[in-house]
């Protein structure tokens, strides 16, 4: 009997309890091991776009608190990959290739925009297409094989350590073991639970980073993810409120502020023809990546590429906007374009609104409300993928009837190896759907031909000289060449409008400028300069030229097309136009004084301070709050 049981106790499957903490031990080590390689990994990965600091001294500068605290929520995640799977391999596996996927997009992100990547942006994984056509088939079929090979490659390692499988235990004896899993399972969960909602009121996690010493950029997640590091930037970007409730919003103050707002466009609105748009084609184009290159000091171009963009602006209405990003962020200004609402009053979390607001409505308030049905049929012309910032879901929402995408077009020309649709070819499209409407159209057009990536494109790059490195200089070459081709492509346009016989009025501005230009030539303008594009605004019938603050935001230049032909306002263009003389111009990156000056808003007089206040309550109501004057703040005065 003694026998028996002594080699019972001998037995493979059988594990002394000593051998069994061992054994957690290790594994507990293991998993930390793994969430610090991830850790260091993605921080590492991330500095090494990073614009202002090298890679070395921006990784050495981070909180030490910071990026343990980093290490511990990868830890949390490791550890429920642990319980869920039992395997340690698969946990570190499928953790390092998560990690993997989540560093190089990081990387492309910043290398290609200077933006670092966002919980938000997990959207585009159920978008390939879109996918692989940014970074290429063949990069794309890499990460992806990485993504496949990681978790295989460490069964593979644990195969060839452990040479053979051991007897699995009896059930009794691994019950412990469950209960361990379960327990881990469970706080992991709670751990990551309560991250999640780390811009809640009150949230454990973010008093824990306060207290940990974080100094937080909203204006800037370039710069806020520099400051405390990828783990805790990608936490303060966790989905948030779109807005916070300003105080003294209700029922009661919100009719007082359309019954102001009213009184305001109706006064305006007796110097204003009610007819000014009567059978009037409205088109809206958003150039992409469409700036003045000869704006920038210390670069020299081999030539204007905007001669005649330049010409047409001398005689019309048009001036300078401020975007709302640098090198990136085209749907975030025509989203300020289309609706008048500025970033500038959204939670610093909410990075595109066509992302993480519009398509969760049935409707969305924008100016189609009062520019389009039942006066103008409305369509949407974008030579790219339907599902890019999700404007198949966002156009709909705000009122748009039709939308072409690139798939939709009988015009796709491109011009040399360039990629995108032509500018030319989108104008084409344009006339032939202003010609083959029997309505008056509003038309919002985005073009493509400038989107990156710049290499390579044309046969004919310009020669670019400045403190540029040879690669950027190459590119550049090619942006300044795209130009050209743009404006040669809006010389065509305005040609084809004059001798088209229905009358059309054209708003046309830029979105940003290109993530090409290095620093070293960024540092030699104004902080302002790296956010300027062009706009303007013509029609192919006499209009006033209308002076204009020396540096616009995107929300107030439908305002400037209406003052432009003389049409009536909304209490809501009312709004923006009483707004624009304080405040022409207001960003997360900065607000700007009708002299174009950079101010705060404690610099505001007590005129423009109640405007923004107004301002705000009015952006709350339509987006986040009960909406108790949307309909009335855009519908045009009786009699007005």
């Amino acid at each position: 009997m003694f026998l028996k049981t002594e080699r019972a106790a001998r037995r493979p499957g059988r594990r002394s309890t000593a051998r069994r903490l061992g054994l957690a031990a290790l594994q507990l080590a293991l998993t930390i091991v793994v969430a610090v390689v991830i850790t260091i990994g993605l921080e590492t990965v991330h500095a090494l776009n990073d614009p202002w600091v090298p890679t070395a001294e921006r990784l050495t500068g981070l909180p030490t608190n910071l990026v343990l605290l980093g290490t511990f929520l990868v830890w949390s995640f490791v550890v429920l990959l642990f319980s869920l799977t039992g395997r340690l391999w698969a946990a570190a596996g499928i953790a390092l290739a998560m990690a993997t996927v989540i560093a190089f997009a990081d990387y492309q992100k910043m290398l290609q925009r200077t933006e670092p990547v966002y919980p938000s942006d997990t959207i585009y994984l159920l978008q390939p297409g879109f996918l692989v056509e940014t970074v290429g088939p063949t990069v794309a079929a890499a990460l992806a094989l990485a993504a496949v090979a990681l978790p295989v490659l460490a069964w593979a390692l644990v195969r060839l350590v452990r040479r053979r499988r051991p007897r699995p235990e009896p059930l009794l004896a691994r019950r412990p073991a469950y209960a361990l899993r379960a327990v881990a399972g469970v706080l992991s969960t709670l751990v990551l639970v309560s991250a999640a909602g780390f811009n809640q009121p009150g949230n454990p996690v973010r008093e824990i980073y306060e207290d940990a010493g974080t100094t937080w950029a909203p204006w800037n997640q370039t710069e806020n993810y520099a400051r405390n590091g990828f783990v805790t930037g990608t936490l303060y970007n966790v989905p948030a409120p779109a807005m916070e409730r300003p105080e003294g919003y209700d029922a009661a103050r919100m009719t007082e502020i359309a019954e102001k707002y009213r009184a305001i466009a109706a006064r305006t609105n007796t110097t204003r023809d009610p007819a000014a748009l009567a059978e009037t084609n409205v088109v809206i184009v958003l150039a992409e990546t469409f700036t003045d290159p000869l704006n920038l000091d210390g670069v020299e171009v081999g030539l204007d590429p905007l001669p005649y963009t330049r010409s047409l602006m001398a005689s019309t209405t048009s001036g300078t906007m401020l975007s709302s990003g640098f090198g990136g962020g085209t749907a975030n200004v025509e989203f300020e374009v289309l609706t008048g609402m500025a970033l500038h009053n959204f939670q610093a979390q909410v990075h595109t609104p066509f992302q993480a607001l519009v398509p969760h409505r049935s409707e969305f308030p924008s100016f189609l409300w009062s520019l389009g049905a039942p006066d103008r049929a409305t369509l949407a012309i974008h030579p790219y993928l339907a599902s890019f910032y999700r404007r198949d879901d966002a156009y709909p929402v705000l009122g748009f009837e039709r939308a072409e995408f690139r798939d939709d077009m009988t015009h796709t020309d491109t011009i040399d190896r360039d990629p995108h649709v032509s500018d030319a070819a989108t104008f084409t499209e344009l006339l032939d759907e202003l010609r083959a409407s029997e309505e008056p159209l509003l038309a919002n057009v985005v073009t493509m031909q400038n989107h990156g990536p710049l290499s390579g494109k044309y046969d004919d790059p310009v020669d670019v000289v400045g403190p540029i490195d040879d690669a950027r200089t190459e590119r550049l070459g090619n942006y300044v060449r795209g130009l050209a081709h743009s404006d040669d492509a809006l010389a065509g346009l305005v040609a084809d409008l004059e001798a088209l016989d229905e009358r059309t009025v054209v708003l046309l501005y830029g979105d940003h400028l290109p993530s090409s230009w290095p620093e070293a030539v960024l540092d030699l303008n104004d902080e302002r300069t790296r956010y300027e594009t062009p706009w303007f605004v013509w029609a192919n019938f006499p209009t006033e030229k209308v002076e204009t603050p020396p540096v616009l935001g995107p929300n107030f230049l439908v305002n400037q097309m209406l003052a432009t032909v003389g049409a009536p306002v909304t209490p809501y263009n009312a709004l923006l136009d009483e707004l624009s003389r304080e405040v022409p111009a207001m960003e997360r990156t900065m607000m700007l004084d009708p002299q174009g000056e950079e101010i705060t808003e404690a610099d505001l007089s007590a005129r423009g301070q109640e405007l923004l206040e107004d301002y705000r309550l009015v952006q709350y109501d339509m987006v986040v709050g009960e909406g108790h004057v949307a309909r009335e703040m855009l519908e045009v005065p009786a009699g007005g």
